[in-house]
């Protein structure tokens, strides 16, 4: 939004807020301040057909600027809804054929803008199932869709259309080939003595390889990732035991690799580390996996998506991440005096914090993702939070 607003505004400045309306005043409390933004705000109402006085207010709820005058009456909110339904009703009794044919006949305006919102919605029912696809088809089929999302955002719906359809044909070809897999899987289980199994000295190397790994697995914090290793784990083990030397050395590796992997604990704050310490310590901890997120999303046509990919933690916190580094700044920076009410500030900041993270489905989008990318934004950045609030109540 940020990037589209620079690009087709007057100037590069871009202000974020939340916006109030109150009878005829509308209330617009932003992050900072930019000049004349009420005036412009208003001319930009009144283009719109909305006639409203403008009010400009900081994040501590301080008048900074309005735009206030006295405005002509304008019909109720009742009335205005009401009025357009009138039109519909007295078309509904034409006097005769000529009148009522053109009323049938369906607006012929958007038909490309539709057909393009069309091919994105498939596209977006599609994401998941290609993220999934293994490979070695896989990559073929993801970089396909790539190239239909690219003619997506040209514009141009008929390749992205024959895109996709190419795409429909790969998914179902391979569904019915691994439905075909499981129906002859009875058959292939009924002659076990043609299974080739390993040597015993190899599988007694790749099980003393697994119980090196057991105790890594299980020190991983509780989480998504550490139970889906242990089950992989667990995997391993039955090929071992089953002799089958193959599966057992790919699940090893994918083990390993998980390890590696494995999103780091958030560091620690000493008792005595100021809240900007211990934020900055959270926020580190869950950069890393956000910048691993983002690398996975950028090639999907998905508004929230393209949000995440564009503009980090940053972008989908609705201002409450630039509102707690300010209040963690000052207070930090107040004197003895003021720090009472800069603790207070910041407490008032962290329920906003807190219940904007309990409450977020961008939050709940990043940590579910389906790319296999283990994001724990609640835990880490709810304990720190945590922190910061008895830190800066010891100090008040």
């Amino acid at each position: 939004m940020g990037k589209s607003i620079r690009a087709d505004g007057d100037g590069p400045k871009v202000a974020f807020g939340t916006l109030q309306m109150e009878g005829r005043v509308v209330s617009l409390q932003c992050e900072k301040a930019m000049p004349a933004l009420a005036k412009k705000v208003k001319k930009f109402l009144k283009l719109n057909k909305l006639s409203k006085n403008v009010r400009i207010l900081d994040m501590d709820g301080n008048v900074v600027e309005e735009d206030i005058e006295d405005l002509p009456d304008e019909p109720d909110d009742d009335e205005a809804a009401t009025a357009p339904q009138a039109a519909p009703s007295q078309a509904a009794e034409p006097q005769d054929a000529e009148e009522a044919e053109p009323a049938a006949a369906p607006p012929p305006e958007n038909t490309a803008a539709d057909q393009l919102k069309q091919l994105a919605a498939r596209a977006r029912a599609l994401q998941s199932q290609v993220a999934a696809v293994p490979n070695p088809p896989g990559d073929k089929v993801r970089k396909a869709f790539a190239t239909a999302v690219t003619s997506l955002k040209s514009g141009n719906a008929e390749a992205a259309a024959k895109t996709l359809d190419a795409i429909d044909q790969i998914l179902a070809k391979l569904a019915a080939a691994g439905a075909a897999k499981t129906e002859s899987t009875p058959a292939a289980a009924a002659e076990p003595a043609q299974k080739p199994k390993g040597d015993p000295a190899t599988l007694k190397k790749l099980q003393e390889a697994a119980a090196q790994l057991a105790p890594k697995v299980k020190a991983l914090p509780a989480g998504d990732h550490s139970a889906a290793l242990t089950s992989q784990l667990r995997e391993v083990i039955g090929h071992i035991r089953d002799g089958a030397v193959d599966p057992a050395l790919s699940g090893l590796r994918a083990v390993q690799q998980g390890l590696k992997s494995a999103p780091a604990e958030p560091a620690t704050a000493a008792p005595d580390a100021d809240p900007l310490s211990i934020w900055n310590a959270a926020k580190e901890a869950t950069d890393g996996a956000i910048s691993a997120l983002q690398s996975k999303i950028r090639q999907f046509p998905d508004p929230d998506l393209e949000r995440i990919a564009e503009m980090g933690l940053n972008g989908i916190t609705q201002g409450n991440q630039t509102a707690l580094m300010k209040h963690l700044m000052e207070f930090q920076n107040v004197d003895a005096d003021a720090r009472p009410k800069a603790a207070a500030a910041l407490q008032a900041q962290c329920a906003q914090y807190r219940a904007f993270l309990a409450d977020s489905t961008l939050i709940t989008l990043c940590e579910q993702n389906p790319f296999g990318v283990t994001v724990d934004l609640r835990n880490h950045l709810g304990k720190a939070l945590d922190q910061i609030d008895q830190a800066a109540a010891a100090a008040a």
